[in-house]
Order: structure tokens, then sequence, then C-alpha cells
């Protein structure tokens, strides 16, 4: 049965879309402490790193190379709240609220895309609610725009495009803080109550091909698998390479492809 909020496209996405070069950019874990988190995400063979505070918000991360799992909290709810983050996050609030009141869990994803307005404006062309944020920190060489797309799934992805491009970021700027492990990050799980209609849904979304009735988007950087079940969220993250363990951090899962 088809889930109604979740169409199947009509046409296939590669006879729709131009390219925008989609691909992984980062997964948002929600966790109560950052500190904590990290280290548990260390201990699994996954070096992770802490940022400080800034704003009322905290993060860190796993950093395998552009890709990353990033690690966040909020740690100043007044501080955060005049924050430009606090307008941008105002939608995920409650479910942010939920996942650090249940000890943490995996919020969504985003796609880094060529250019997330040309993104913004052909998902808008399609009958998207989206709206297109820019993101620029005083003094820092490095900005941001993402797009959000209202009315979606929990864990929909939004798209984001940076300046420079990230891999200059990574190259210029991030380099210190790259180190993947002996594990990489091959795909991650979203639990579904329609997995068929949702993986059809993100296909048309991101303009990616899907085979009629497949469940596994082939997301480049970290393919997309969905599997039957009430929680409608991210609840896994798919590892290889050597041998990848299976633990649990903060709500999200962690085991072997």
């Amino acid at each position: 049965m088809k889930c109604p909020s979740l169409p199947e496209p009509a046409v296939s996405p590669e006879s729709v879309f131009p390219p925008e070069s989609p691909s992984f950019d980062h997964l948002l874990h929600c966790v109560p402490d950052v500190e904590a988190a990290v280290a548990a995400y260390t201990a699994a063979g996954l070096p992770a790193h802490a940022n400080p505070p800034h704003l009322g918000f905290r993060n860190g991360a796993w950093r395998l190379d552009a890709r990353y799992v990033e690690i966040l909290t909020l740690t100043d709810r007044a501080e955060f709240a005049g924050s430009p983050y606090a307008e941008a996050m105002a939608d995920w609030m409650p479910r942010i609220d939920a996942l650090l009141a249940a000890d943490g869990g995996a919020l969504n994803f985003a796609i880094h895309v060529a250019d997330v307005a040309a993104t913004t404006e052909r998902l808008r062309r399609a009958g998207h609610q989206v709206e297109l944020l820019t993101f620029a920190r005083a003094g820092s060489p490095v900005s941001f725009q993402e797009a959000m797309v209202s009315g979606a799934p929990p864990w929909a992805p939004f798209f984001i495009t940076y300046t420079p491009d990230r891999q200059v970021i990574l190259e210029k700027f991030s380099a210190g803080r790259v180190h993947r492990g002996p594990h990489d990050l091959a795909g991650f799980v979203i639990e579904t109550p329609d997995p068929r209609a949702s993986a059809a849904w993100l296909s048309t979304l991101t303009g990616i091909p899907l085979p009629a009735g497949h469940t596994v988007l082939p997301l480049p950087g970290a393919h997309v698998h969905f599997t039957p079940g009430p929680a409608d969220r991210i609840t896994t993250l798919l590892l290889t390479a050597d041998t990848p363990p299976t633990t649990t951090v903060n709500g999200l899962a962690v085991r072997p492809l």
C-alpha cells in the first residue's frame, strides 16, 4: 500500500532533473553530552573530536573526509534562541528535544549539491515549499547555504553548498581534524512504515534514479537503506573496511554493512 504523503514519481528522475551532483555530506546525531558521545565514538573505532560551545550550541564530528557525522547538542537555550541557527532549526526543535530526552538519536542528514540555489528553484517548481538560508560567521572565510524542504518526513534531508568548495575547505581548514580511522561509512538505515514509497520519494527529491520497487537509494558517499518499521527515523550507521563494530552510541546503532 502506498503512503499518500510520499507519492511515487510518474516518470524516472533522470528524465526530469538537471545534474546537481548530489552526494552525502553529513548526518546529524543529537546527543545530551558531546564530550561523552565523542568518547563513545572513539572507543568504537570511529575517531571523533569535540568543538568548543558557540552561541548556545556545541558540536563535534567523526570526520571521514568531506563527509562527516555531526555530533551535536544545545548547551544554553537562551543564548541559542538568539543565534542565527535557532530560526533555521525551529521546525526541528520538537524532534531535537525528544531525541535529547531519550538519550540521543539521529535527526536527519545533509546532501551536498553543486548549486543549492538551483536545487531550491527546481524543488519549488516541483511544488515543494523550500526555505533557502545563508550562514556566514563573522571573520570566517567559510560560508554555506542550506535548502530546507517543509512538510517532509522527519528524516528528510536538507541540501547544502559551501563557499569555497567543500574540498577546498577540507584541504585548507579541516585537514587536521580528518581522522577516519579503520572504518568507512557505507550508508545508513531509515526505518519507515513504507520503505518503497519512502525510497521513491527520496529518489524524486534528489534526482537519483531508483529501480522500481527498490528500497536502497544509491546516494554517492552513503547509500540510504529503507527498512520497514514504525520509527520513521534514521536508526543505524552501516560501516565497511576492517572489522566494523556492532554497538549503539546515544540512540544510534552502528554495525557492519
